[in-house]
């Protein structure tokens, strides 16, 4: 990007009065946050200045040399110029990738300095910027913004939300009571995936910066705007305006008019995505009910831990690759495609009706594989976005091109019915229902929209990039039209002439072309420049490397001609082609309805083909389900009843979809035996970098896989619909936002106590880092025993606690389970096999010597070991009990955490709150004495430790 730049061009503004107007007109722009970029429209090209001259410089063109410095006086200003080129680059990777905000400012009139701001984007609102943004095959995603609203009411926490995606014309609203830790909201946010979020500014409520970090942990950005904001006494009026309803409906029939704190969070959107001031907005827009009662549980940590999503980056160039579940499983051939699955991805289902309504669709197109090809590789490609070109319609913005593109689509839908009744296997009623019958309804649509482009756009132009309105649908524009075709014979006769003038072969060595700018010109390569020397009748225009553009003063003269009478073409041509395009627009419903069906034939067809392109073809898994029973997770939201699990996650030969694409990679599949009432609970154990990891994630990854539709990375599969997955996996520090990796990992912790069900599956890796060893063992235990006998998850497990193991002589559903290695002469082979029972040994030095320490150090680590084994082995050696030592630890441990837990509550019973320092104090000291009277050697210890 950066060798676009004109680097030595320096920005001139005239006379001094023109640079002090300037300078006094940025310096008095109200403050902006960091994440707003301000853009200066100069007509030819555009200037950023300041620091965000210094941002655009480092972050987006990666060199310094772009910055330039202008001075007025004693001011020194920082500046870069952006081509127009530039611009587009520049917007695009400010909202899609880095996700900023943008405004442009313009003048009124050119040399002058009375700036306005005349359009501004943001993530979530990229209306007035998607000419630049979505041209050709750029960004499929959609685009929304979300807007929530915090209150109490009847003592709970109620939580208002509205949704808009401006692309889609679409708003949604939920309101719900949500726990301390807005789970709920959470899981809100994964699933609609909007870019930006919408708060009060400077919010009072408690929650309010746990929100900010819920958000943040979400990645999207956050805007602010004033509580008058959040006012919603005019919504009525505003959704009237704004909703396709009908005559006879009004906005205060709506059930959701009723959500007071929804309708405040709508009416924040609506002012600050301007919906109002767009005419083109006015009963275009439909309202739904938010409810993800239908949809398993996904968090921000559990996407990160399943590499869901691709980085903004890979989203703008559509370039996920095989490193996330989106870029393995995206082979979609459309834009209404991409935009399906990567919602589908974030919203797996629980409805086992729904789960294999999708299974049986990508079954058939995996088991016939001409009629998957025929319809990915010939058909669905050629057609365009629906959806993009709907929206053009509706704000005016539509030309005859985007008409005979979908004149276009609409001639392959025979074709595409055609070869879907060709299929005469298994679920063809199926496939009758959702595509064949739907298809042919929507050909008989557009049947008179094919009728009219076929009488009015002169298709026989379209090979030549030209869209106009046919000659003979209009007696003025076939008048024009015969004396534009007689000047074209009068210009080709000129070709022939000026072969022979010029000794050269016409069509070969001589050529006669024409452009916008140049007109009608001849045209020959720079190696017959000699044949030109010596004939005045021939000027040259243009000398160029793909050869010599020249003309003559008759063929400039028939081609000043043609340029005439084309320009009144374009005129009369122009009110004919805006009633053609008003037609149009009124196909817009039924443009959205073959949007849909594309969509959902096109991300079937995408599994489908990802399943059976890999080394190992991907198996269909077998979903259990039982009835319908009151839902828990979701109780606080709506009273209903959803499915919920029955039966085991049984997988043979898993494999994560993810790693075995991966070049050079040969995957060690294992088997998993998640047995409801059995073995629910499992504890892996192992060397690190042994596999642990990437087994439990898997496991994860390939349950959603199932969820949403797809067939599995495994030989067989039988899997148990859970309502959520929630994952605790590789924390870290944070800390822009003051979380340690401690802390964020018994948040995402305390996420999974709270919200985990008997139907869920829980993923937990290294529990208890960041802390001393006896704490992390203590917390790792007591959450361990905790979703195992009192929640009863599927929960995988992996720690180097060793200890922990024994967990499995006390709850029955708690099985152990280690990745293998292989140990001979201080060397390590992994064999990422997982197998039953518990690792032996730790093998962190043998990985210490795979990363190449220095032997010194390897040396030491090893006689240090050795040291604390032996240590170890002698005082277990000193206790003298009649039972072995392990067991008896075990006992007093669990005596020990039931005395912890009764000093606990009678602390908390204590009054303190009415008691002075002093007092209070030796009734702790007190609790504290008797506590330590019991001899329990496990209480002793951390009385011990306390006290160091």
């Amino acid at each position: 990007m950066a060798g676009l730049l004109q680097p030595n061009q320096q920005l001139s503004l005239g006379d001094g009065n023109n640079e002090k107007s300037f300078f006094h007109y940025f310096n008095s722009l109200p403050e902006k946050p960091d994440t707003t970029i301000r853009i200066f429209d100069r007509n030819d090209y555009y200037t950023v200045h300041s620091d965000d001259a210094v941002f655009i410089a480092r972050e987006v063109f990666r060199t310094m040399g772009v910055v330039k410095y202008w001075t007025s006086g004693d001011k020194k200003l920082a500046y870069v110029i952006l081509s127009k080129m530039n611009f587009e680059s520049v917007v695009k990777d400010l909202l899609l990738v880095r996700r900023f905000r943008v405004e442009v400012y313009c003048t009124k009139s050119k040399g002058t300095n009375d700036w306005t701001m005349m359009y501004k984007g943001s993530p979530g609102n990229l209306q007035q910027f998607e000419d630049i943004l979505f041209t050709g095959n750029d960004v499929a995603t959609a685009t929304g913004v979300l807007a929530i609203r915090l209150a109490n009411e009847n003592g709970q926490r109620m939580v208002g939300v509205a949704y808009i995606d401006t692309m889609l014309r679409k708003m949604g609203v939920c309101q719900f009571v949500d726990n301390e830790q807005l789970s709920n909201v959470e899981s809100l946010l994964v699933q609609l995936a909007p870019r930006e979020c919408v708060l009060i500014h400077n919010d009072q409520h408690a929650d309010a910066p746990k929100l900010r970090s819920v958000i943040g942990r979400s990645n999207m950005l956050i805007t602010e705007r004033k509580r008058g904001d959040f006012q919603a006494q005019d919504i009525v009026q505003d959704l009237n305006r704004l909703l396709d309803m009908g005559p006879d409906r009004n906005a205060t029939m709506l059930p959701e008019i009723d959500q007071s704190h929804s309708m405040s969070s709508l009416a924040a959107l609506i002012k600050y995505l301007e919906l109002l001031s767009d005419v083109t907005n006015q009963s275009q827009y439909h309202m739904i009910q938010l409810d993800f009662t239908q949809y398993m549980r996904l968090d921000a940590a559990a996407c990160r831990a399943l590499h869901v999503d691709a980085s903004p980056s890979e989203l703008a160039s559509q370039q996920g690759g095989g490193s996330t579940l989106v870029g393995l499983l995206n082979k979609c051939q459309t834009q209404q495609g991409r935009r399906l699955l990567a919602q589908w991805i974030r919203q797996p289902l629980l409805d086992k009706g729904k789960i294999e309504e999708r299974l049986n669709l990508v079954e058939v197109f995996i088991k016939d594989d001409s009629l998957r090809q025929m319809l990915r590789e010939e058909l669905l490609k050629k057609l365009p976005d629906f959806y993009r070109i709907a929206k053009k319609f509706q704000r005016h913005k539509a030309t005859l091109q985007d008409c005979v593109r979908v004149y276009q689509a609409i001639l392959q839908l025979p074709n595409i019915v055609g070869c879907l009744r060709c299929y005469h296997g298994d679920h063809r009623q199926l496939l009758d229902e959702l595509f064949v019958v739907p298809l042919q309804e929507l050909v008989e649509d557009f049947s008179k929209f094919v009728e009219m482009v076929e009488t009015t756009i002169d298709l026989d132009m379209v090979d030549q990039h030209e869209f106009m309105i046919k000659a003979s649908f209009d007696d003025t524009l076939q008048e024009l039209r015969d004396s534009m075709d007689g000047l074209e014979t009068k210009i080709t006769s000129q070709l022939p002439q000026a072969a022979r003038d010029l000794n050269l072969e016409a069509h070969k060595t001589i050529k006669l072309e024409s452009t916008s700018q140049l007109g009608y010109f001849f045209r020959v390569t720079r190696k017959f420049e000699k044949n030109l020397r010596g004939h005045a009748k021939y000027n040259v225009m243009e000398t160029r490397n793909d050869g010599i553009k020249f003309t003559t003063s008759s063929l400039r003269a028939l081609s000043e001609q043609h340029s005439s009478l084309r320009s009144q073409y374009n005129t009369s041509q122009e009110q004919l082609a805006n009633e053609v395009l008003g037609i149009s627009s009124g196909y817009n419903t039924p443009l959205y309805a073959l949007n849909d069906i594309i969509a959902h034939m096109d991300t079937l067809l995408s599994f489908a083909h990802v399943s059976t392109h890999v080394t190992i073809p991907y198996t269909r898994p077998v979903i259990t389900s039982k009835g319908a029973n009151h839902y828990p997770l979701y109780s606080c939201l709506y009273s209903v009843v959803m499915p919920t699990g029955e039966g085991d996650i049984v997988l043979v030969g898993a494999r994560h979809p993810c790693l075995e694409v991966q070049d050079d990679m040969t995957f060690i599949p294992n088997d998993v035996n998640l047995i409801r009432d059995k073995n629910m609970f499992q504890i892996i154990t192992g060397p690190n970098m042994g596999g642990k990891s990437t087994y439990i994630r898997q496991i994860g990854t390939i349950v959603l896989m199932a969820q949403i539709g797809c067939f599995v990375p495994c030989n067989s599969a039988t899997i148990s619909i859970v309502d959520c997955i929630l994952a605790r996996v590789g924390a870290s520090d944070s800390q822009m936002k003051g979380v340690s990796t401690f802390m964020a990992e018994m948040l995402e912790t305390a996420t999974i106590l709270k919200t985990a069900t008997s139907n869920s599956l829980v993923i937990i890796d290294e529990l208890g880092r960041g802390t001393s060893t006896y704490d992390g063992f203590g917390l790792a235990w007591a959450i361990s025993e905790h979703i195992a006998t009192k929640t009863k998850a599927f929960c995988m497990f992996a720690t180097h606690f060793h200890e922990l193991t024994a967990l499995a002589d006390v709850v029955p559903t708690v099985t152990n389970l280690h990745v293998t290695a292989h140990t001979t002469d201080d060397t390590l082979t992994l064999l990422y096999k997982v197998k039953p029972g518990v690792c032996d040994r730790s093998f962190g030095i043998h990985v210490a010597e795979m990363a190449q320490f220095p032997s010194k150090v390897i040396n030491f680590a090893r006689s240090k070991a050795t040291e604390l084994e032996v240590s170890h082995s002698l005082s277990d050696e000193g206790d003298v009990t009649d039972e072995p030592s392990s067991k008896r630890k075990r006992c007093e441990i669990k005596e020990g955490e039931g005395m912890i837990r009764e000093f606990l509550q009678t602390l908390k019973s204590l009054p303190l709150a009415d008691m002075d320092e002093d007092r209070a104090m030796a009734e702790v000291k007190k609790l504290k004495d008797e506590l330590s009277a019991t001899n329990n050697s496990f209480i002793l210890k951390i009385l011990q430790q306390s006290t160091v």
